[in-house]
Formats: C-alpha cells, structure tokens, sequence
C-alpha cells in the first residue's frame, strides 16, 4: 500500500547536489496543518558558542497547487523539472536555486 501524506506531515531529503554555501543541505515537501502543499529548506548552521542548529524556511507549494488545478506543465517556475517523477522533483525543488529569498541569520 502507498504512503498517503496526512496535513502536518513533512519529510526532509538531504540535498545531495549542494555546490554553493547558498544552497540547501536539505529540502522539505509536506502538507500543512490545513493540507497546503509546502515545501521548504534547511541550512546545517553554528552560532557563535560553535553550538549546531538548522536554519530553514518553507512555503506554500504554488507550483503543486497549479497543477492540482490542471495548469502544470508550463510553468516556466518549475526550472524544467516537469519532466521528474514526483519524489525526484520534491527533492530537488531548491537544489538548483540561488536566488530564493530565504532568510539567514
């Protein structure tokens, strides 16, 4: 039987193709509380004290909820990853992007 993903169920994937600090070293895809699809990224971090933390974002998945909507395809914001199958594309939703304005401390 599939795994059917529940609201608030997220999974993390390592970003196995980081080449730039900038880049993620994990992806996030999941639902929110209220069954939005979300996806997101996180950065392995150190604070001053050399204490390691995660510091991520994530967001509605507009992408996905165009094409629940019958609209995917031709989407230029999908940076040619219409083509994936549904697990290659979640994980790399953010490898490929630089200029994503995530937040960083």
């Amino acid at each position: 039987m599939a795994y059917e993903k529940k609201n608030g169920d997220l999974a993390v994937f390592k970003n196995d193709r980081k080449e730039k600090d900038t880049h993620p070293d994990y992806t996030i895809t999941g639902l929110g509380l209220d069954g939005t699809p979300i996806k997101g990224a996180l950065w392995l971090k150190e604070d001053r004290n050399g204490k390691k933390f995660m510091a991520g974002k994530i967001e509605v998945d507009q992408y996905l909820i165009d094409k629940s909507r019958g609209g995917g395809g031709s989407d230029v914001r999908d940076g040619g990853q219409a083509s994936l199958s549904g697990r290659d594309r979640e994980r790399s939703a953010f490898d490929d992007s630089g200029d994503i304005p995530f937040l960083t401390w």
